[in-house]
């Protein structure tokens, strides 16, 4: 365990050997994002990108969960009357905006993001490990994204990200039939670098902060330059529109609180 340069309601971030770490600290909620643990995070990552380009000081950020859970998703207990509250969750005011931003500060960190999925990343948790350049995962480690079970539409980078990374038929599994991805299906299709103990994911990570800075920011700009062209059409983002919009998402929302499935009636 590094030292601890900044501790937040909800997050801590430690730093060793030019290894940042960002530890997501909401063990009782599994580690669920809300729109201040996003604006942080963001936060985090830009001043650590600054601070590898001014002067050598952190090269790698690496993203964890305390706990069992890597991150369990947005944090969806908020309801109709907290959506002005600041730190509400996916159905608040402001979380998709704080979700995005964090998404893109990862992207164009100009230094090595790496998520450490030592437990299940759901949704949110999802697309933050996807963000990331890569992924060390640990034996408990699965991936999903519920937005079918749950009624949500995914913005135009999130389902070309996952499409980039797990290939078609892996982002068609995973999000139109809901499936999880396994530890070691992710290792498999190249989404994750390893499986490793948290012993073993140090070494990894370690390795990593001894590569070339410069070539590794080169690399990395190349690979993501694609990403500020994937959009939604007119017509995709009515239905993207339409489909928060729905009784059905209202429906999924109540059937989560009342631990039922739910009755979706395409309305």
């Amino acid at each position: 365990m590094g030292e601890t340069i900044a501790h937040y309601d909800n997050i801590r971030v430690e730093a060793e050997d030019k290894v940042w770490t960002i530890v997501l600290d909401r063990d009782g909620q599994r580690n669920a994002l809300n729109a201040d643990m996003c604006q942080q995070i963001a936060g985090t990552i830009a001043d650590a990108s600054a601070r590898a380009e001014a002067s050598d000081e952190v090269r790698v950020v690496v993203i964890r969960g305390e706990g069992k859970a890597f991150c369990a998703g947005a944090d969806l207990g908020s309801t109709k009357a907290e959506e002005g509250n600041h730190s509400s969750g996916v159905y608040g005011g402001n979380f998709h905006e704080s979700l995005w931003a964090m998404l893109q500060a990862i992207v164009n960190a100009k230094l090595l993001v790496v998520a450490h999925v030592q437990g299940p990343a759901i949704g949110a948790g999802s697309q933050l490990s996807l963000a990331c350049d890569l992924r060390v995962v640990g034996e408990r480690a699965w991936f999903g994204v519920p937005a079918a079970s749950l009624g949500f539409a995914l913005d135009a980078w999130t389902i070309n990200r996952a499409k980039d990374l797990l290939g078609g038929a892996g982002a068609r599994n995973i999000l139109l039939g809901a499936q999880r991805v396994t530890a070691d299906q992710s290792v498999n299709s190249g989404l994750a670098l390893a499986k490793a103990s948290d012993e073993e994911a140090e070494e990894i990570i370690g390795g990593l902060a001894g590569l070339a800075p410069m070539a590794v920011a080169s690399l990395k700009s190349v690979l993501n330059s694609y990403d500020s062209e994937y959009a939604l059409s007119p017509a995709q983002q009515s239905a993207y529109d339409a489909c928060w919009a729905s009784e059905d998402a209202e429906e999924a929302k109540r059937a989560r609180k009342e631990k039922r499935p739910a009755n979706f009636k395409r309305r």
